[in-house]
């Protein structure tokens, strides 16, 4: 463990309650976005500053929701499902402080899930200190603080508390739901189109460019999606789309690294934009329905489907068919 950036991330956690989570989070997508269109000299960047103790969204985003959760019980905000709210509003010191705090947390779950236990439980399927990649750790991460946050900070139990006479919905029915699978399929095509289209000119071709921007193609997708969040800020209604297409361009470099082809890795990130459009709908009215604490649904959906991606997709049914 670097202790250097775990010392950091407390300041990470604070920056980002400060700047309020969702800015942390876009600012993510920003950092990342640079970072690879940087190459070779962005390269250290990424896991450092992007996905590190400055703007990982495990320490910064995570950081955030919890002090937003801790403004609430100080009745600085209303609900601590507002990500949005920058908390230097408020000039509470504890807030920050909160914030800070669980920015370091977050810090030392992501490695007890990633590099500890991934290791240790993986490696036999995935191979030497592939394990740590068994899932994204980072989005489980956010998704455990986010519990824990929940249970410290909130009082509406883990999946809300209905009022009484209210019907709870669960999933997307109707027109909602074949727009949510129309999204999450147009999304996964468009993803699973750009990494083939990369693949062939990079693993085929030989364009060393292309090549690595094929092996980022689901990091740059998520990039643009993340970035696309100022829509909110701007005070337009919009909707998150980085746990479609993140998933879904894994589905895509995984399937066309191991040969299957243009039109497979397309139709299998499609069938992934689908299925992570729909379990987000799904996590979104479980986890955040009727609460007072924002558990991130995206985070939820991405270490799902990210899993299935590294450990059964890549780790089991591509070597066994290819």
């Amino acid at each position: 463990m670097d202790f250097t950036m775990l010392i950091a991330a407390f300041g990470g956690g604070v920056l980002a309650t400060f700047m309020g989570g969702l800015q942390a989070f876009i600012f993510t997508g920003l950092t990342v976005l640079a970072a690879i269109m940087g190459g070779e000299f962005g390269a250290p960047a990424i896991g450092i500053i992007s996905f590190g103790s400055w703007f990982g969204p495990h320490v910064a985003f995570a950081g955030a929701v919890a002090g937003a959760a801790f403004a609430m019980t100080r009745n600085h905000i209303e609900n601590g499902q507002d990500i949005v709210t920058p908390l230097v509003k408020f000039g509470d010191p504890m807030v920050l402080i909160v914030g800070g705090i669980f920015g370091m947390v977050g810090f030392l779950i992501q490695y007890i899930v990633g590099p500890v236990i991934g290791t240790a439980v993986f490696d036999g399927l995935l191979g030497e200190g592939g394990g740590a990649g068994w899932t994204d750790s980072v989005a489980l991460t956010v998704m455990l603080s986010g519990i824990i946050v929940r249970l410290v900070f909130g009082k509406t139990g883990l999946t809300g508390k209905t009022p009484a006479g209210e019907k709870r919905e669960w999933v997307s029915t109707g027109s909602r739901l074949g727009f949510v699978l129309t999204y999450g399929a147009g999304i996964g095509i468009l993803i699973g189109g750009i990494a083939a289209t990369l693949g062939t000119l990079g693993l085929e071709g030989g364009v060393a460019e292309a090549a690595y921007l094929f092996n980022m193609t689901p990091v740059i997708g998520f990039a643009v999606a993340a970035i696309s969040l100022i829509f909110i800020t701007c005070g337009h209604y919009f909707e998150g789309w980085h746990h479609i297409v993140l998933p879904a361009g894994s589905t895509a470099v995984i399937l066309f690294t191991a040969g299957a082809g243009p039109i497979a890795a397309i139709i299998g990130a499609a069938i992934t934009g689908m299925f992570t459009a729909f379990l987000g709908e799904w996590a979104a009215k479980t986890l955040n329905s009727h609460c007072d604490t924002h558990i991130d649904p995206p985070a939820v959906v991405i270490f799902i489907t990210q899993l299935i991606n590294f450990t059964i997709l890549g780790g089991l049914i591509v070597p066994a068919l290819f």
